[in-house]
Parts: structure tokens; C-alpha cells; sequence
């Protein structure tokens, strides 16, 4: 297979400007980290790592062309009390490289499997957001022995479809980088009561570097897990979702009832908050988050 044909970088000029981009808003990350590699058989997968190594481990998978920087509103709290492991999704924008795409639920369930095993470390907690909360879910069905808890931030797919303006709203920037595209596609993810002043300056250039040198090649959409699967999910899950959500073809009520069908499953809506809400409400997320994983301790970890 020739693994450059699965490079997410338009150019080697693109790949400098995408990397610039990252470095200088990563230079900015609220607390100490350690920047790694891992290696999968679908290719070596970044992250970044925060956190004392005594702690319980915490790993978190981002949105579709978030990149792991998306966690920098969250990181500080969250890293006080467990090792966080921020992870670069294999195929869409980040540091990692791809050798073999997701291209299926049983592939992108088999890099996370691998991805832990060359960790060592044992339960975890899981939490992922929008396609990395569908990763995240779809994993934890898959492999539920490995997950000790599971945090859902508005799974792309998982309990309903997509809406088809989550299509027209997101499509158009991959296709056409230009930067008001890009600026319109995540403010429609927000809530009215918020703009994209809530992000880092930082942040917002390598959104735009992102788009103009990368394509992502995850291979895979986000889908809805059968009621028979949720129905047997065994592990502790916090589903969080913004009153103002836009990605969901059906209403938030609906979706929270097919949440509702995991048997130990926590479901909050966030006032004022759309699909970005770890960033909307930052606060109430990060005390969500504290509070379950608190309530679901892993304590062969604890020292």
C-alpha cells in the first residue's frame, strides 16, 4: 500500500503550515505535558499527555477536525486528578499519520484496542466528543471490559442521524477552506447565546490551517447503535448534550431517550450550549466530568 496516498496533508508545503499551526496554538496549553507517539498497525497516533502517571488514567477522543487542542478549555481541571491522555484521531486533522484508514466500526474499535494495549493501562476512563464520542461508544461496545466509565459530549451519530444540515453546514469548508466558510460552519455548531470569541485566537488559526492543508481520511460515519446493543452496554455512561444542539436529525428528546436504553447511563442538557459545549459551558462540563468520574472510581489505580 503506498501510505502516501493516505497522508491528510494537501502538499509538504501544507503539512509545515498545518504543523506551524499546531505547535504555536499547543504552545499555549494551560498545563505541563509531554507530547508522544504510539504505534498501531493503522499507523502511529499522537498525543498529549497530562497529568501525574499515579493518577487514574483519562482518555479523550476529539471531534471530526477539532484536533486534540480542542480539550485546552477542560484540560486544567480534568488533569488535577487523573492522567489524560489526549489522542489525535488516525485520519483526521492532528499530528498522527495513517497507515490503514477506520474504515469500519470493527477497524476503528481494533486501533483504540491496539492503542491501549501498547499503554498498559488497564481500566480507563473513556470520554469522547461528537465522531470521537461515536468512537469512544463504539469502542465501549466492542471492548467493554477495558472501559471503567464513559463520557459521551454529543456523539456524532450513536442515537440518531445526522441532520442533513450538519452536511450543508460542515462539507463546504473541507471542500472550499476559505475562512468565512469555515467561521460559519462552527458558529451554526453553537448556541445563539455564544459566538466563536469563546475560542483561543490560537485555536481559530489552526481551525483555519487545518482546512486549508488537510483532508480528512477517517473512512467512516458515524452511526446509531441498535437498542440491543446500548441495552447490554455495562459500563457507567455520562451523555451530555447542549439545549441547542443542531446535528441531530431528531429532537433532543428523542435522542435522550435512546440514551436512556444504557442501564447505568447519566443524561444532562446544558443551557446555552450548541455542539461546541465543552467550550460553551466550560465550567459546568468540567464539573460534570469531575463529578462522575469521582462518582466511578478506579481504585487499583489510586496510590
Amino acid at each position: 500500500m503506498d501510505t502516501k496516498d493516505l497522508s491528510i496533508f494537501r502538499s509538504v508545503s501544507a503539512r509545515a503550515h498545518f504543523t506551524a499551526a499546531y505547535d504555536r496554538a499547543l504552545s499555549e496549553w494551560p498545563v505541563s505535558y509531554e507530547s508522544c507517539f504510539v504505534t498501531t498497525d493503522f499507523g502511529s497516533t499522537h498525543m498529549i499527555k497530562c497529568g501525574n502517571k499515579a493518577n487514574p488514567p483519562l482518555l479523550l477522543i476529539h471531534g471530526m477536525t477539532a484536533t486534540s487542542l480542542m480539550w485546552s478549555a477542560n484540560i486544567a481541571e480534568w488533569s488535577k486528578n487523573y492522567y489524560v491522555h489526549c489522542i489525535d484521531v488516525p485520519g483526521d486533522f492532528g499530528r498522527s499519520t495513517l497507515l490503514k484508514p477506520l474504515s469500519s466500526k470493527e477497524a476503528a474499535a481494533q486501533w483504540l484496542l491496539e492503542l491501549v494495549r501498547e499503554l498498559q493501562l488497564g481500566a480507563f476512563h473513556l470520554l469522547g466528543h461528537s465522531m470521537g464520542g461515536f468512537l469512544s461508544l463504539n469502542f465501549t461496545v466492542a471492548h467493554p471490559s477495558h472501559v471503567h466509565s464513559l463520557g459521551l459530549l454529543a456523539p456524532a451519530g450513536s442515537f440518531a442521524p445526522l441532520s442533513r444540515m450538519f452536511y450543508v453546514k460542515m462539507f463546504p469548508p473541507v471542500m472550499f477552506p476559505k475562512p468565512w466558510l469555515i467561521d460559519r460552519a462552527f458558529t451554526w455548531c453553537m448556541s445563539k447565546h455564544n459566538n466563536l470569541s469563546l475560542l483561543p485566537e490560537s485555536y481559530k488559526s489552526l481551525l483555519t490551517a487545518s482546512y486549508q492543508s488537510c483532508v480528512p481520511r477517517l473512512g467512516l460515519l458515524p452511526a446509531v447503535f441498535t437498542e440491543e446493543e446500548l441495552s447490554q452496554l455495562p459500563v457507567p455512561t455520562l451523555f451530555m448534550v447542549g439545549e441547542d444542539e443542531v446535528i441531530y436529525r431528531h429532537s433532543i428528546k428523542t435522542v435522550q431517550a435512546k440514551a436512556s436504553i444504557i442501564p447505568d447511563v447519566t443524561i444532562a442538557t446544558i443551557p446555552k450550549a450548541g455542539h461546541l459545549l465543552s467550550v460553551e459551558q466550560k465550567q459546568q462540563i468540567n464539573e460534570l466530568v469531575i463529578d462522575f468520574l469521582g462518582n466511578h472510581p478506579i481504585e487499583s489505580n489510586k496510590h
